[in-house]
């Protein structure tokens, strides 16, 4: 039977922290973060054929029929995974499941349960749009995929489990500081930006669509939101999302009309880069201003207003190590909407 419950965890092993569950954790109910106060609820493997020979004493006999081969999982990056006909339950061992970036069933390999895995389940009526997606993106900044499994209703997508989102760092009492901001910026904006230069608009782009990894990664996942452009120049329904997500990291929250800008200008006055940055991303107007984020300054024409000419991402240096810290401090400290039924 479940039981409704939310847990925080006071004390984490790095290898076991996809793992922290009790006998008697039910399900939390989600609640609407703007209504909360303190913390607050954010939203292959090689197979083996059997043996041609008995085994060692001791060995194992795996059964069933041979499966493809595939490689392995931690070998493969970006679009380039293997797709099985098979159910992912046949390797695979259900844990627990949570809401990062959609609901993600958190597993571990049933032969060796090293290491734990995500998987997300879609419909079997997505299989094809979200493996073009799938196979036409590649980037350290958008989620990718080792493997996918095909069944006859579902699709499902096998991949590192990353335990935070965006939302987590908005949760905790923790404000980023000018460093660690512009590393969850600069990743971002790569990720949104090669997405762009791929063809592709997120439809619900926010911090609890973006995944960190506790090595200060940040990837865009959500790809079942991903459609095709119409237009390949910048609108305002791009541009949104990135001022709303900064404005969320700078102070917790976004401004409900829409406005674009920070209340508490003091805690951010030893960095002047970051508010110039956010009203620049509101003079954006073309395809190429925002793409330029990643590219060489010298790429630019001379007379066209970039977001790549701004301080912030010219002058502040940054690697994802600088979210490290920032990061664990939000695994321990935000409580997370997660799904545990007894076996």
């Amino acid at each position: 039977m479940k039981s409704n419950a939310d847990k925080r965890a006071t004390r984490v092993q790095p290898s076991q922290v996809a793992l922290l569950l009790s006998e008697n954790e039910g399900v939390s109910q989600f609640s609407d973060p703007k209504s909360m106060s303190g913390n607050f609820v954010p939203s292959s493997h090689p197979t083996k054929s059997p043996p041609s020979s008995p085994p060692e004493p001791g060995g194992k006999v795996i059964r069933g029929s041979p499966r493809a081969l595939a490689l392995q999982a931690n070998s493969r990056t970006g679009s380039d995974f293997n797709l099985r006909n098979e159910s992912p339950w046949d390797t695979y061992k259900k844990h627990y499941e949570c809401d990062l970036a959609g609901t993600v069933i958190v597993c571990v390999r049933s032969s060796d349960g090293c290491a734990a895995r995500a998987i997300r389940q879609f419909s079997s009526m997505d299989c094809d749009k979200i493996l073009r997606v799938l196979r036409s993106t590649n980037h350290k900044n958008v989620a990718s995929v080792w493997e996918c499994f095909c069944t006859s209703d579902s699709l499902y997508t096998l991949s590192e489990f990353d335990p935070l989102s965006l939302d987590h760092i908005v949760a905790c009492k923790a404000f980023p500081d000018q460093q660690q901001l512009a590393a969850i910026m600069s990743q971002f904006l790569e990720g949104l930006a090669h997405l762009v230069s791929r063809g592709f608009r997120h439809s619900s782009l926010d911090c609890s669509s973006i995944l960190m990894n506790l090595s200060g990664e940040v990837k865009i996942a959500r790809v079942d939101c991903c459609i095709p452009r119409q237009t390949s120049r910048v609108q305002a329904s791009d541009l949104a999302p990135v001022s709303r997500i900064m404005m969320e990291l700078m102070q917790k929250y976004a401004k409900d009309d829409g406005a674009v800008g920070i209340d508490d200008l003091e805690r951010w006055s030893a960095c002047p880069a970051a508010i110039e940055f956010l009203s620049a991303i509101t003079s954006a107007s073309s395809f190429g201003e925002l793409k330029k984020v990643c590219e060489p300054p010298g790429n630019f024409a001379p007379n066209s207003l970039t977001i790549f000419q701004q301080p912030f991402l010219t002058e502040i240096r940054w690697s994802p190590g600088d979210l490290i810290g920032l990061a664990w401090f939000a695994l321990i400290s935000a409580r997370t909407f997660y799904s545990y039924t007894q076996n």
